[in-house]
């Protein structure tokens, strides 16, 4: 007989993690009650097991617990306010929950804060449910099947989520039938990953044996759904809690059997229907045994393994690694390059190798990094680009003391503060999450020592720009550029990796104080090239001169005699200096301010104050323009006189 087991069959890391950790709680523990809220996991054998270690399970919470007790809370989940009972009651407890039930927790927590009517596709009657609609202050409506949505009433947004333990075809169902009847749906799909495998290895595996044997506790949900599924493809399928209920004359008839175990079955009671099948030939219950072991392999950190991808959303690839829970891949894990989409990078059914970081990512995922492996192998290129004088890409992860830690080819690099820009950078955290070249400028394989220098490579892109520039750029020539910085005397400006000067006197026709008037650093502007000088490499810039020269219309525009609106610009001791227009300032002269006799301007004048004023005299080729207050006064009264 050829005997056939499926590598995801026993319990999960959710139910392993509970189990070890109450039985651990159990033998540190004997001296104080130890509870579990509720049978720990659906098992009878477990359950029979940890009270033979002297823990009980609680239907109930009430003052008569002795407050020395310490509680298991149990795998499915309890509801918020059973948490608040335990704190008021000061009872002290350790939180066995599944990681993935602790998922779909805060889920319904967040989204029925938002306003969603929360939809849960499962079992009303099974705890892991209760327990989740206890978290949206049990208003969930609970779907058990797909019929049940045409007379649900109209919600204006639904969040629904799954029983983690459902089979994947009552989940597709029931979604296809609400996501026809409602029109905003937010989506969770929280079926475990470990029990969605399970169910498909299961279900390929009834396929390729004549008979199954399905082993798990009658009361379990989804070794039940195990039977199902399994039942519909196989009809020779049964299911057996232990393995006393097994019948060797049944068995005996099949050339081939396959063998798997729900979630909350324990290894030994997988390795008692083993056991049992040695009756029937003893050399093949050596193989047997030999092959069960085989279905539980053993991983740790620092491992490499090759996997098949199961799925791919935009953060994360998630792996088979014939491992009882699957292998997380995160985008930042993946590749170095942020901007690209994993989607476009690898899809399902892929292979995929990669190096085991963490064994559980606190929701019972092994997480893992494909760009530790492509280090590994990535050395190559890092000599390569030392010897070859060639840039490498990098992205900068964080600031530490002396300089910046990137990241290339998969490998941290050292990038010193006085490498990573040609001037001095105050500020390293602006660099921070930017992808940046670089040349290798020291590696040591042994050491895993990497320096890049971004500083050297900015040098040779700006010597060549710096070349090109300065062999096609004319006096005169237009040029667009971005501001880069401001001085006192002016604005550099970057013209296609050269910086010019546009000198502060060059930036506006108007008088400034200083650049920032005019320009801000970022700010593409288009100048004109007023100088060149070849040998110094420098440039001078004129932004002024791509606007209309102010005096050019003032032939035109004004006269001796005209009596015109002014504001008064600046004070001096003959005088105040006053704007006809922005660029065009004439003098009144102190003795044209008033007909009284005055000491200073600012007897009679404020900053910025409208006056009338008359032009009495213009230089045009010395651009000067004489006014006076005082005979705008007296042609004013005259008028009035007459007038009167």
């Amino acid at each position: 007989m050829k005997i056939l087991f499926d590598k995801n069959a026993g319990f999960c890391f959710g139910v392993k993690n509970a189990v070890d950790k109450v039985f651990s709680l159990a033998e540190s523990n004997k001296n104080r009650s130890l509870y579990t809220y509720g049978p720990l996991i659906h098992n009878n054998q477990v359950i029979e097991k940890l009270e033979q270690n002297n823990v009980q399970a609680l239907k109930s919470i009430d003052e008569s617990i002795d407050k020395s007790s310490l509680i298991a809370i149990r795998s499915h989940g309890i509801a918020e306010d059973k948490y608040r009972q335990l704190q008021d009651l000061e009872l002290e407890y350790v939180d066995c929950t599944c990681p993935f039930v602790l998922k779909i927790h805060r889920i319904v927590n967040e989204y029925s804060k938002k306003g969603y009517q929360i939809f849960i596709v499962g079992d009303a009657e099974h705890p892991e449910v209760q327990g989740i609609n206890g978290w949206c202050e049990n208003k969930a409506v609970v779907i058990e099947n797909s019929n049940m949505v045409e007379n649900l009433p109209n919600y204006d947004k639904i969040c629904i989520v799954a029983q983690t333990t459902i089979t994947q075809e009552l989940w597709s169902t029931v979604l296809a039938e609400v996501q026809k009847k409602y029109m905003n749906v937010k989506v969770f799909e929280t079926i475990c990953s470990a029990t969605e495998n399970r169910q498909k290895s299961a279900a390929d595996l009834a396929k390729k044996v004549e008979c199954m044997i399905i082993i798990g506790s009658k009361a379990s949900s989804n070794t039940q759904k195990l039977y199902q599924i399994c039942k519909s493809i196989n009809t020779n399928t049964i299911h057996i809690e232990t393995a006393i209920e097994l019948s060797l004359e049944y068995i005996k008839s099949f050339k081939s059997v396959g063998i798997t175990a729900g979630a909350s079955t324990p290894e030994w009671i997988i390795k008692e229907v083993v056991a049992k099948m040695d009756e029937m030939n003893r050399e093949d219950q050596a193989m047997m045994m030999e092959e069960y072991e085989k279905s539980f392999k053993s991983l740790y950190s620092g491992d490499t393994v090759t996997g098949k991808v199961i799925f791919v959303t935009d953060d994360e690839v998630m792996v088979d690694i014939g491992y009882k829970s699957d292998g997380i891949i995160k985008k930042e894990e993946f590749t170095w390059d942020h901007e690209l989409s994993l989607k476009d990078l690898i899809k399902p059914g892929d292979e995929v190798e990669s190096k085991i970081v963490n064994m559980n990512d606190g929701e019972g995922n092994v997480v893992l990094s494909k760009k530790l492996v492509d280090a590994d192998k990535n050395w190559y290129k890092i000599e390569y680009a030392y010897n070859e004088k060639s840039a490498v890409d990098a992205v900068i992860k964080s600031v530490v003391k002396g300089g910046v830690v990137a990241e290339t080819f998969g490998i941290k690099a050292f990038i010193p503060a006085s490498l990573i820009d040609i001037r001095y950078a105050e500020d390293l955290s602006q660099y921070v999450n930017t992808k940046v070249k670089a040349y290798v400028a020291e590696y040591d394989k042994e050491k895993r020592k990497v320096i890049l220098s971004r500083k050297e490579y900015l040098r040779k892109e700006r010597e060549v720009a710096e070349k090109e520039v300065f062999n096609t750029i004319q006096e005169g020539q237009k040029v667009k550029g971005e501001v880069k910085r401001l001085t006192d005397f002016g604005a550099f400006v970057d013209i296609g990796g050269v910086d010019g000067l546009i000198h502060v006197s060059e930036l506006s026709w108007n008088r400034i104080k200083h650049p920032s008037e005019v320009v801000k650093p970022g700010q593409v502007v288009e100048a004109i090239v007023l100088k060149v000088d070849n040998e110094k490499k420098k440039i001078s810039l004129g932004l002024r001169q791509t606007t209309v020269e102010p005096w050019s219309v003032v032939p035109s525009k004004y006269a001796i005699g005209d009596i015109i609106n002014v504001k008064v610009a600046r004070f001096a001791d003959f005088g105040a200096f006053v704007e006809l227009e922005p660029g065009v300032d004439g003098l009144v002269h102190i003795s044209q301010i008033s007909d009284k006799r005055i000491a200073k301007p600012a007897d009679v004048l404020k900053l910025g104050q409208m006056v009338k004023a008359k032009i009495v005299d213009m230089k045009l080729e010395e651009k000067k323009i004489s006014l006076s207050i005082k005979e705008a006064v007296e042609a004013a009264e005259a008028v009035e006189t007459v007038q009167d």
